[in-house]
């Protein structure tokens, strides 16, 4: 068995139930074991897009990484992810963070996520959920990921999802 950390983000309308329909259709094949509160954010590139939901959820699988991935982009493609662009506005974003510690770099996956300790909408959903994190190529922990981060202020937690 293995536990994966995912983070799930969305900045169209119904951003809340878009997370809820990704998490339910994540649940057929992973076992959810913890949800983080919803947290806001800007967008990465701050230009007009809404402003994004987002979460971390912990689970257990007993699929390798590639068919993890694979069934990530399946629940985005059923959700109709469309995205005009790169970083552009989507019903639903969701990243394999870690796998189990693999340290993993290939061409289609690299993990834990490349950008996972400089995202605040990652690591704090992330910290609530597992404060004890150490991150298992840089070695730091994930309130030593929070502290470096300088953008403290441009994230705000909104409350528990309702997703069962």
């Amino acid at each position: 068995m293995n536990t994966v950390f995912l983070g799930l983000g969305s900045n169209t309308y119904p951003k809340a139930k878009n997370l809820s329909s990704a998490i339910a259709g994540l649940s057929s094949l992973l076992n959810i074991i913890s949800v983080s509160g919803v947290y806001k954010s800007r967008s990465l590139l701050l230009d007009a897009q809404p402003d994004y939901f987002n979460i971390v959820l912990k689970a257990s699988t007993f699929i390798n990484p590639c068919q993890l991935l694979s069934f990530c982009k399946t629940i985005e493609k059923i959700m109709h992810r469309d995205t005009p662009y790169k970083w552009g506005p989507r019903n639903i974003d969701i990243d394999i963070i870690d796998f189990g510690k693999r340290i993993i770099k290939s061409k289609s996956l690299f993990l834990p996520h490349k950008e996972f300790p400089y995202r605040n909408f990652v690591v704090l959903p992330f910290m609530e959920i597992e404060p004890e994190y150490v991150h298992p190529e840089n070695h730091i922990s994930v309130e030593k990921m929070y502290d470096l981060l300088d953008n403290h202020s441009e994230i705000h937690r909104l409350g528990e999802l309702k997703w069962l």
